[in-house]
């Protein structure tokens, strides 16, 4: 049974308008119900569609444009009936004399724009007035327009849609009489958004809607959802961290080796924080294009990197130090997404958005199924979460060739690795193998990558980080499947080896980077990710360099891990330092090397007994990895 929540309740807004007097407010009265905002904040019954909008001082408005036909801020609680009225108070800011700022009537979705779905009134800056038809295909039907002398540009203007069945009568300001009327019976929807066309910033001081309903939204279209039925009890397979490293990394923090004890310390700092955070997933996962909305696109895309994060840092404490409360708290995050995510979109930066954060969550499960601090229930749920969502999600971009392939690749491989899925890991490790083949050039560069930011190559370094870090997360679960992926030559004789070696020397020395010729302190994110830095967090874009050291030794790679130490990251996998630093494969005899060698003298390990997937404690009944 589909457990979507697209019902939202008319009590349920009511309430809203009770206990918080920023909600807009709503008022019932028999049959007929009348929803006003005055926009002293934006509350949860309004989405933004299109372009960025916030309220401030008693309005709402236009941030920053959507990039294709404007501006959208959609009403998603609420339909107007067929008898209902629609007033909007607002001006306009920049523009041309053509273009137009209003609202639309019976939309159907709820990203819809005003070529669509439903109707939309609009006013020009040259004051003409309008009503269009949605075409489809970017296209709209005029149904009538006429002159006025109402500026938008320059003072506030009150535009009221009356509906009537299929007829709707538009009105300025007061008037008693319409400017226009119309008929059309194509639609009835009932949605309501507000528009704004193209680079216009609409201010709306008010909207008052009469004959209002709770609203049914309807599905995106591009809605990947979970049926909310748990996968079938079964063995759950290696992914990230064996029991065998984990012992390992406790045993080296307790001896004190680098760069283990530093990275614990690192961890601990996380952990302390997400002991007091608490989750917020949403109901819809959502992530505008970047480029386009960058505001909404970090609001929308942090809400699941620290989320996921903060389970996988809390699962790693736990298992590392025992102490059952960060285990529960880890997976008090996972059961929280899986309880109230009912859609993952695809569109704009979704999927990416989605592939390159929720591994972290397949990690952080992999560290508590079996143990205490998680019901089997809890796991179960997760599991089918990942067949039904998570899988079909990253393959939706499995396609693509850059480093949007290789991000939903790592997701495909932890999805297939977690579910112990020998064919759908067969199809990653083949699909591994192509992305090499395309990404990789003879000279151990990324072309897709290295000239990125329309050419000019000043996140060219970063790219090709984004890139590899995904692609040596991915070989490191094939391999503990039986799959090489780190020997893999391809057509040009080249491999993941040449492209670390490549990397690396661009990180050691910038300006040998030959695809920018800038000022070289501009290159952005060579070491850790400049905007975050910026802001007092280090977050390293080169925390892969702890995985290749194990496979790829070279004098380079040692000398930036020592320089920098321990590291950390947002992407997926934080903490690469502590789990992977100096260490293979732990289980292989020999398997500990690298950059860390262990420190003569320190006091042995203490006895770990009782420690989740520690020597001496039962992994309940085997659901842990061997």
């Amino acid at each position: 049974m589909m457990k979507a929540r697209w019902r939202a309740s008319l009590a349920a807004v009511a309430v809203l308008a009770l206990v918080g007097a920023a909600q807009p407010a709503l008022a019932q009265t028999g049959e007929d119900s009348t929803f006003r905002d005055d926009f002293d904040t934006l509350s949860s019954a309004w989405t933004s569609a299109a372009g960025d909008w916030q309220a401030a001082d008693g309005a709402a408005r236009v941030v920053t444009p959507g990039s294709t036909r404007g501006s959208v801020l959609a009403l998603t609680e609420l339909d107007l009936e067929p008898v209902s009225t629609a007033t909007a108070t607002f001006r306009t800011e920049g523009g041309g004399a053509t273009a137009w700022a209003g609202f639309t009537v019976h939309r159907a979705g709820t990203t819809d724009d005003y070529t669509q779905s439903g109707y939309t009134v609009l006013l020009r800056n040259n004051g003409e007035l309008a009503v269009i038809k949605a075409a489809g295909n970017s296209g709209v039907t005029y149904l009538g327009a006429t002159t006025t002398a109402a500026r938008p540009g320059t003072d506030w203007v009150t535009v009221t849609a009356r509906l009537d069945g299929a007829r709707l009568d538009v009105l300025l300001g007061g008037a008693a009489q319409p400017l226009l009327s119309v008929t059309d019976s194509s639609f009835d929807d009932g949605g309501f958004s507000l528009a704004a066309h193209r680079d216009l910033r609409m201010v709306v001081d008010s909207v008052e809607l009469t004959g209002v309903a709770q609203r049914d939204e309807p599905a995106p279209a591009d809605c990947v959802a979970w049926s909310g039925e748990p996968a079938a009890a079964a063995e759950r397979g290696l992914v990230l961290n064996s029991p065998e490293r984990i012992a390992e990394v406790a045993r080296r923090v307790d001896r004190g080796v680098e760069p283990q004890a530093s990275g614990f310390d690192l961890l601990m700092a996380d952990v302390a924080a997400g002991m007091a955070r608490t989750p917020a997933p949403p109901e819809v996962f959502f992530v505008p294009f970047f480029y386009n909305n960058p505001t909404a696109h970090r609001a929308a895309r942090d809400g699941l990197q620290n989320d996921a994060n903060t389970a996988y840092q809390l699962a790693l404490a736990y298992r590392l130090t025992g102490d059952e409360s960060y285990g529960s708290h880890a997976a008090r995050f996972i059961d929280a997404w899986m309880g109230t995510v009912d859609c993952v979109r695809t569109s704009e930066d979704s999927a990416l958005a989605f592939s390159y954060h929720f591994p972290a969550f397949v990690f952080a499960a992999e560290l508590l199924r079996g143990t205490p601090a998680w019901s089997e229930q809890g796991e179960r749920a997760f599991a089918g979460f990942l067949a039904e969502t998570a899988t079909p999600v990253a393959g939706s971009i499995l396609h693509r060739m850059n480093n949007w392939g290789s991000w939903a690749l790592e997701l495909t491989t932890a999805s297939a690795a977690y579910l112990d899925d020998s064919a759908a890991i067969e199809a990653a490790y083949t699909r591994s193998t192509e992305l090499i083949e395309h990404q990789i050039d003879a000279n151990g560069h990324m072309p897709e990558e290295v000239t990125r930011n329309n050419g000019v190559g000043d996140y060219g370094i970063w790219y090709t980080h984004f890139s590899l870090l995904p692609l040596l997360l991915t070989a490191e679960t094939l391999e503990g499947h039986g799959f090489e992926l780190h020997s893999y030559v391809n057509a040009n004789g080249a491999g993941l080896g040449d492209a670390v070696e490549a990397a690396s020397s661009w990180v050691a020395a910038p300006e040998s980077f030959p695809y920018y010729t800038g000022d070289i302190a501009k290159l952005a994110n060579v070491r850790t990710i400049d905007y975050l830095r910026a802001v007092g967090v280090t977050a390293h874009s080169m925390s892969y360099f702890e995985l290749a050291a194990n496979h790829f030794p070279s004098t380079i790679l040692d000398a930036l891990l020592a320089e920098e130490g321990a590291m950390t990251t947002i992407h997926s996998a934080p903490h690469l330092s502590l789990t992977h630093g100096g260490l293979s494969d732990p289980s292989r005899p020999g398997g500990g090397h690298g950059h860390a060698p262990d420190h003569a003298g320190v006091p042995g390990p203490p006895d770990h007994a009782g420690v989740p997937g520690m020597p001496g404690h039962a992994s309940g009944g085997g659901q842990l990895p061997g």
